[in-house]
């Protein structure tokens, strides 16, 4: 259950600041910005669930990096902007650097299971 909570705090920072970036596009700052802070209030409630059971650092890279990605994608495919060839290898880094802090914690709790063994 932990897992869908993280999962679900990325997407309630995808949607709210997509949804900030439709709404100052179209004259309606305040809108978005009110949109923009009940998102990212969900998303922390959603992540503050996940890391009871997630460690903080693994939480919080996989939130930043796949939020990050995924955010970058829907401003590329929705909202007209363009990535370049730098960003677009910033973000295989970033996707690079959470599979790597993922499998630090995997080994991490796999050593903690021998120890207690």
């Amino acid at each position: 259950m932990h897992w869908f909570y993280m999962v679900l705090a990325v997407v309630f920072e995808v949607i709210g600041t997509t949804v900030m970036k439709w709404f100052v596009n179209h004259g309606h700052m305040f809108v978005g910005i009110l949109f923009v802070a009940v998102m990212v209030g969900l998303a922390y409630v959603s992540l503050s669930q996940a890391t009871s059971r997630i460690p903080v650092a693994l939480a919080n890279a996989f939130w930043e990096g796949l939020g990050m990605l995924l955010i970058a994608l829907v401003s590329f495919a929705f909202l007209g902007e363009s990535i370049s060839l730098g960003q677009a290898a910033a973000l295989v880094l970033a996707i690079v650097g959470i599979v790597i802090i993922n499998y630090g914690s995997y080994l991490q709790s796999k050593n903690k299971q021998a120890v207690k063994q």
